[in-house]
């Protein structure tokens, strides 16, 4: 069984693609704890030897394999009419948007979830990027409540970062992973309504400094 395009006179650029496509798919087949360098290399038709000179190590190349899945399978896009809609609403869509891909992935993509799972333990850089991705997604919405006026003016950086730990059983994998599978859908809307109405308030330290 191969898998994507023959990688000779390829490009690297290419060929790590093909390495991170036929990870992926390893990885669905023996799941990562049990997926090695030689799988790969026979679902690419070519030598270990040849994926080490692309990929400096095991973990770089399950590092790659993790960033492309949540790139392409964990990251939310709001929808096409999403800038008619006010920012608190965008804001919670696409918190409980990104909870859906997150419940989905463990449901019907178990075995590249434990991926996932392991890249959060480990605090892959891949993890890393993705939670950089969500908080400045975040970030954006914020300021755009902040200029319509939905929101309370504040730093900006901060409130995404505090948003998103507000929520973080909504997220994060290692947190999600351990859930029960009959957890109501409507805890995770009130979490998701309580935080965005949270940035409509006065920060703490700005009602303390009122009060002075």
């Amino acid at each position: 069984m191969e898998v994507g395009t023959t990688v000779k006179d390829q490009p690297q650029a290419g060929y790590m693609s093909s390495i991170i496509e036929a990870g992926t798919a390893a990885c669905r087949l023996y799941g990562p704890s049990k997926t090695n360098v030689a799988d790969i290399a026979r679902l690419l038709g070519k030598s270990p030897a040849s994926v080490y000179k692309i990929f400096p190590s095991k973990a770089a190349i399950w590092d790659a394999i993790a960033g492309n899945f949540f790139e392409t399978d964990l990251t939310f896009t709001p929808s096409a009419d999403g800038e008619l809609t006010s920012a608190a609403r965008r804001l919670k869509e696409t918190a409980l948007g990104q909870h859906r891909l997150m419940l989905q992935a463990r449901h019907g993509d178990s075995r590249m979830f434990d991926l996932v799972v392991l890249a959060a333990e480990g605090s892959w850089p891949s993890f890393g990027d993705h939670l950089k991705r969500f908080q400045a997604h975040v970030g954006e919405l914020v300021c755009t409540g902040i200029a319509t006026k939905e929101f309370v003016p504040r730093n900006i950086e901060a409130a995404a970062s505090c948003f998103c730990a507000s929520i973080i059983s909504l997220w994060d994998p290692r947190i999600i992973g351990t859930l029960h599978s009959s957890r109501c859908e409507l805890s995770a809307h009130a979490l998701a309504s309580f935080a965005v109405a949270a940035l409509s308030q006065v920060p703490p330290r700005e009602e303390s400094m009122a009060a002075e």
